[in-house]
């Protein structure tokens, strides 16, 4: 009789000891950020990721847009955020501070994610963010997977240390100290941003870029007007006649593998190197 009492006891404390690490959980969870929409989807499901920001939902900005379909979408409306209750709010470091300081004012808890640039930064995000909405198992998953990855990427690299040159609309390239440098890297191509010391997402002139004689040309793409002013400098016939005459290969490149450093940055570098086994130089 007293073991029988004894095992109740030990269920009932259990069974407490479950329900306050439930409740201690955020369950209430609101992104205000594109890459915390894309970290928050991949550890989240829709009933405690209560709502995300328009763009996760946009193909050429997140590399999730179809997984996106699945959670309700705000406005940034400070009112709507209010009427959706959070106990939790995921902002950038960088976007939207008025945002982010009012709602902190106002009582919410609102967490910060930076901009990793490289894959321990990445980890180290994925494993912060695990702690502060519960998920500590589910945030090591994720990032045993990506580190998997990240393996085969480098299994796979080339042995001849290509050069290649990023170049963005309005003529701006990724240097040192950005995820993108970071993903070039991972698929075995030297930087030529890198090698110019620049740094951050900097201007380069098309004489520079050409004098740089690159072996991959990687052109931006961030939307499908391409034929706006901004993107003219893409189309330049300098590129077009360098390219041809060089026999340089061009790769475009979706700006969702790389608009947040997460496991889509991984997925960028497999995308370049199944890119440069599809067309080798």
């Amino acid at each position: 009789m007293q073991l029988k009492q004894t095992q109740r006891l030990i269920a009932f404390f259990i069974s407490l000891l479950i329900s306050a690490n439930v409740l201690a959980k955020p369950q209430r969870i609101v992104s205000l950020n594109l890459c915390a929409d894309q970290l928050l989807m991949a550890l989240l499901p829709p009933e405690r990721l209560i709502a995300i920001t328009p763009l996760a939902a946009n193909p050429e900005a997140s590399y999730l847009y179809q997984k996106a379909a699945q959670y309700h979408q705000h406005s940034s409306r400070i009112e709507e955020i209010m009427a959706l209750k959070p106990d939790l709010i995921v902002a950038g470091e960088f976007t939207a501070q008025p945002t982010n300081q009012l709602l902190e004012e106002l009582g919410y808890k609102v967490i910060k994610l930076g901009l990793p640039i490289n894959s321990d930064g990445i980890f180290q995000q994925v494993r912060f963010l695990g702690q502060q909405i519960g998920e500590p198992a589910r945030a090591e998953a994720l990032v045993l997977a990506m580190r998997k990855q990240l393996a085969n990427i480098i299994a796979a690299q080339d042995n001849r240390s290509q050069r290649a040159a990023v170049y963005y609309a309005n003529g701006f390239t990724a240097g040192q100290q950005t995820i993108v440098n970071e993903i070039l890297t991972m698929a075995g191509l030297r930087n030529i941003a890198a090698e110019l010391n620049l740094d951050y997402v900097a201007p380069l002139s098309l004489e520079s870029l050409l004098a740089s004689k690159p072996d991959i040309l990687l052109l931006g793409r961030s939307n499908n007007n391409t034929n706006s002013l901004a993107h003219q400098i893409l189309q330049h016939q300098a590129i077009h006649r360098y390219a041809a005459l060089k026999q340089v290969k061009r790769i475009t490149i979706p700006d969702r593998y790389w608009s947040c450093a997460g496991p889509s940055s991984f997925a960028a570098a497999s995308y370049l190197q199944q890119q440069l086994l599809a067309q080798p130089l």
